[in-house]
């Protein structure tokens, strides 16, 4: 028995809705006029006639069981016919970008793009009941390990603590808080440090064996911490250090507080820092063109009274977001796609059991904006790589439910 089960009531009234052509309840909702919906009715000679497609054009990727063989490539079997039929005909029409899947389909009309639709939502998608193995045919997976990266992060900063606080605020005369700062600063500033692009003798040994995942969580657990203002006494006058000051406020606030991501904060700064960087800069040490030439012509008493300045001023932090939790992440993809991945709208697709790959691939495209759809390119604009990762895995480990679907009569 096939999964989907379209209910039209007997009309006396001539002109009854047209079963190929209905149109979706939102679509008619919006003002403006819409594509009509096209509906998938399938009887088993369509069925039949989709498979025989299948089998020639799609099954190399896609598998003629539905299940993928190609890395990457999504399992079709079990999904909704009326999606699967518009991103064929979106692929035909050229409104998705992808060479390969043009090419297959380009010669296919659209009754055969019906065909295949239908067939592959009238194949069964198996489940191990492995949240690791998804369907259990190609697996992807290798752990159901949900990583907090805010968490990841503070374990990885207690070799950093007696430097910079536990916390990030640093107590030290001459050692930098980094509670608060900008994330992507902090992310630049480790990577420079590693590759010694940026020379420091202490934090080249400290950071020169972490890679990157565990950068990117070092920097977010500190960019969420609390700042606080140094406690130590600056040699300057922050009076006379804020006229000066001016000159720097386009890159790092007008009061210390920066909003440019890859530009820190200086608000609240240990001020022997300040003075230890700024001469840095001075003398070439640290090589920045824009801060070099800002710097140039500034003597001590300046560069002290600047220190002083920031330093008396008040640490706002920055505005990095606290990662969400796989199930935070999920509640929302669920509004649309389904409890657990289950979409019971025939237009959305079912994600539960498909491929990681695919849909850490597809999730990865809509973030970098190269996947067009208005709606999942803002949900997943903020997401990060390692949220992904978890996302992914938490949807291929559930289990794909067949779903009856049933058209109310037309009024």
């Amino acid at each position: 028995m096939y999964r989907m089960i379209y209910m039209f009531a007997l009309m006396i009234a001539v002109g009854t809705a047209s079963p190929v052509q209905a149109t979706s309840p939102k679509a008619a909702a919006k003002s403006q006029p819409q594509e009509p919906v096209v509906h998938i009715f399938a009887s088993p000679v369509e069925v039949r006639a989709g498979r025989a497609i299948a089998e020639q054009t799609c099954a190399q990727c896609h598998g003629l069981d539905g299940l993928s063989v190609e890395a990457g490539a999504p399992h079709l079997a079990s999904q909704h016919a009326d999606y699967l039929y518009a991103q064929l005909k979106a692929y035909k029409d050229g409104a998705r970008k992808h060479t390969r899947m043009r090419q297959s389909i380009k010669i296919l009309n659209d009754d055969a793009l019906r065909n295949v639709a239908a067939y592959y939502f009238s194949l069964d998608l198996p489940h191990t009941g492995d949240p690791q193995q998804g369907t259990g045919v190609t697996a992807q997976t290798t752990s159901m390990v949900d990583v907090n990266p805010e968490e990841a992060g503070k374990a990885a900063s207690t070799g950093c603590a007696s430097c910079h606080g536990k916390d990030g605020n640093s107590v030290l005369p001459g050692m930098p808080s980094l509670a608060g700062q900008n994330l992507q600063y902090l992310v630049n500033a480790m990577k420079a440090y590693r590759t010694a692009s940026r020379k420091d003798p202490m934090m080249r040994p400290a950071v020169a064996l972490l890679d990157d995942d565990t950068i990117e969580n070092l920097a977010l657990y500190y960019a969420l911490q609390k700042p606080k203002a140094s406690p130590m006494n600056a040699d300057g006058d922050a009076s006379a250090g804020e006229p000066v000051a001016t000159a720097c406020a386009e890159c790092h606030g007008a009061d210390g507080n920066s909003t440019k991501p890859d530009t820190p904060s200086l608000a609240g700064q240990d001020p022997r820092y300040l003075v230890t960087a700024t001469q840095a800069y001075k003398d070439g040490t640290r090589d920045h063109s824009a801060m070099q030439s800002l710097v140039a012509l500034l003597n001590d008493d300046d560069i002290n009274n600047v220190a002083a300045y920031y330093a008396a001023s008040q640490p706002e932090g920055g505005a990095a977001r606290k990662p969400l939790t796989t199930a935070q992440w999920a509640e929302r993809c669920d509004r649309c796609h389904g409890i657990d991945g289950n979409s019971t709208d025939p237009q959305i697709p079912s994600i539960s059991s498909q491929g990681h790959e695919y849909l850490a691939k597809a999730m990865t495209a809509y973030r970098e904006q190269d996947r067009g759809n208005t709606i999942m390119r803002a949900m997943l604009k903020p997401i990060k790589d390692v949220e992904i990762e978890n996302l992914a895995r938490h949807y291929t480990g559930k289990r794909r439910k067949s779903v009856v679907f049933v058209k109310t009569p037309c009024k």
